[in-house]
């Protein structure tokens, strides 16, 4: 036998939901007041941070959406760039939290973002979906429809899936989930 089990890196256990008030990263992370749309991880080459930008592009002028994203990665100073060049001030940029931060920064998200290249389904599961259901955070999951995260999403209905490349459709999901509150905490609390 040389099948060897790769565990995924994510300590759910350690991850719950702290309510905003509670939560010390909200003064850090400066997002009282905000509707928080958060990637936190690794942007690197697999994931689809274009999808990204362009639905933060798309709502640039709704005040209170805010992308927090935290982290590394091959494609962050391309996405900072972008931010840039487009006068995006609705994106914040930040580096990794030391690891027993992590929840707390998870439960800053009023929509967690998960992403995947097409082509990466078989390859690449995204372990922070499973920290951000743990911490009743809302996915919004920018994986293509094969994907086993879209299957996740779809059989827990924690979540929306869109396609790689449908930004528009991004914009509309963050907008709605927004709006919605009772569908955001139903789809967190699924997750749990």
């Amino acid at each position: 036998g040389n099948l060897h089990q790769i565990h995924m890196w994510c300590d759910d256990k350690a991850i719950r939901p702290i309510p905003r008030r509670d939560n010390p990263l909200v003064e850090k992370f400066d997002v009282a007041g905000k509707f928080v749309v958060g990637y936190f991880g690794n942007m690197g080459r697999f994931h689809d941070m274009e999808t990204i930008m362009g639905a933060a592009e798309l709502l640039r002028h709704e005040r209170a959406i805010l992308f927090l994203l935290v982290g590394e990665g091959h494609k962050k100073k391309w996405a900072m760039d972008y931010a840039r060049r487009r006068g995006l001030d609705n994106c914040h940029f930040h580096g990794y939290v030391p690891r027993e931060e992590l929840g707390r920064l998870l439960s800053l998200a009023d929509v967690g973002l998960v992403s995947l290249g097409r082509g990466q389904e078989g390859l690449s599961v995204p372990s922070k979906t499973f920290g951000l259901m743990a911490a009743g955070v809302p996915v919004a999951a920018v994986v293509p429809r094969v994907s086993e995260i879209a299957r996740v999403v779809r059989e827990e209905d924690c979540g929306v899936q869109i396609e790689p490349g449908q930004e528009e459709e991004l914009a509309r999901a963050i907008s709605e989930l927004r709006d919605n509150d009772e569908m955001r905490r139903t789809m967190g609390a699924n997750g749990l």
